[in-house]
C-alpha cells in the first residue's frame, strides 16, 4: 500500500530566549524561522489529493499567523518576563510548556497543536521541520 504525502512551508518572525542556556541564547532575540509541515494519507481522495493545498494553507497560516508569526515565544517558566514586556510594548507573547529551544518549538506544533486540529482517520502528520537559521533545522 502506497503512503502519499503533501507539505508545505511558512515563514514566520518571532523571539525567543532559552532559560538557563550558556551562550547568547539566554537572551531575548529573534529569528526568520522556516516551518515544513507534511501530512501523509494512506490513499488519495475523490479529487485525488492527500488534502487541498488552500484547506492546509488556511489551517497551517492561520494558526501560525495568529499565534506564533511577531511574537515572543517563551517557556511558562519565563512568565515575569513576559508580563513585563507584554506591559512595555504590548506585544504579544505565546508560553510553551517547555523551554523554548527550536527542537520543544517543532514539538510542540507537531504534537500539541496538530495533533488537535489535523489528525483524522485518512489524514496523518508525518514530520515537522523548523528552521531557526539558513543552515540550522530541527526536525520531529
Amino acid at each position: 500500500m502506497s503512503i502519499f504525502s503533501c507539505s508545505i512551508t511558512v515563514h514566520f518572525d518571532a523571539a525567543h530566549r532559552v532559560i538557563g542556556h550558556k551562550g547568547k541564547c539566554v537572551d531575548l532575540h529573534g529569528h526568520r524561522y522556516v516551518l515544513e509541515v507534511s501530512i501523509r494519507a494512506r490513499q488519495l481522495d475523490q479529487l485525488g489529493m492527500v488534502i487541498d493545498f488552500s484547506d492546509l494553507k488556511q489551517i497551517i497560516y492561520g494558526w501560525i499567523n495568529q499565534n506564533f508569526d511577531h511574537t515572543v515565544i517563551l517557556s511558562t517558566n519565563d512568565q515575569e518576563l513576559g508580563e513585563a514586556i507584554s506591559k512595555i510594548t504590548k506585544q504579544k507573547i505565546y508560553y510553551l510548556p517547555y523551554n523554548p529551544t527550536a527542537e520543544n518549538i517543532a514539538y510542540h506544533f507537531k504534537n500539541d497543536i496538530l495533533s488537535n486540529i489535523l489528525d483524522t482517520k485518512d489524514l496523518r502528520i508525518g514530520k515537522v521541520r523548523l528552521y531557526e537559521t539558513p543552515s540550522c533545522w530541527v526536525e520531529v
